[in-house]
């Protein structure tokens, strides 16, 4: 008998991908430090995207557990209703898994028991929410 994953550990795995994917980070001299531009022109210092995650109250239809790391909720739900809006996120008959990009973020959605977990990023920022299975 398989063993039963939580939905929420299969989030975490997707978004840590995700991230991996866009950020790319080896060998950069970056040291990954963002500040955020004042109007004096001075830069003021932001908490590491790990420490702004949020759980938000997902208003998009065939959306639930809608969650935002390095952005806010509203951000949030913009892009998951545009996941939803488009055609090429769709599940591909017979398949558990999709990928496409959603303005600049690159999305993944595995099949659950719940839907489809999805987890869109682009570096410093990601989206993770469930979605009713679609398929094209």
């Amino acid at each position: 008998m398989g063993q039963a994953r939580h939905p929420l550990s299969l989030l975490l795995v997707l978004a840590v991908a995700a991230v991996a994917l866009t950020t790319g980070g080896c060998g950069s001299s970056d040291d990954g430090s963002e500040g955020t531009t004042t109007g004096g022109g001075g830069t003021t210092s932001r908490a590491p995207a790990g420490a702004s995650a949020q759980n938000c109250s997902a208003t998009v239809d065939e959306v639930a557990d809608l969650s935002v790391t390095g952005v806010d909720c509203e951000e949030g739900r913009d892009v998951a209703a545009l996941w939803t809006a488009q055609r090429s996120c769709r599940t591909p008959s017979g398949a558990s898994r999709v990928s496409c990009s959603v303005g600049n973020y690159r999305c993944l959605g595995a099949s659950t028991d719940r839907g489809l977990a999805v987890s869109c990023a682009r570096p410093g920022r990601s989206i993770s929410f469930v979605a009713q299975r679609r398929r094209g």
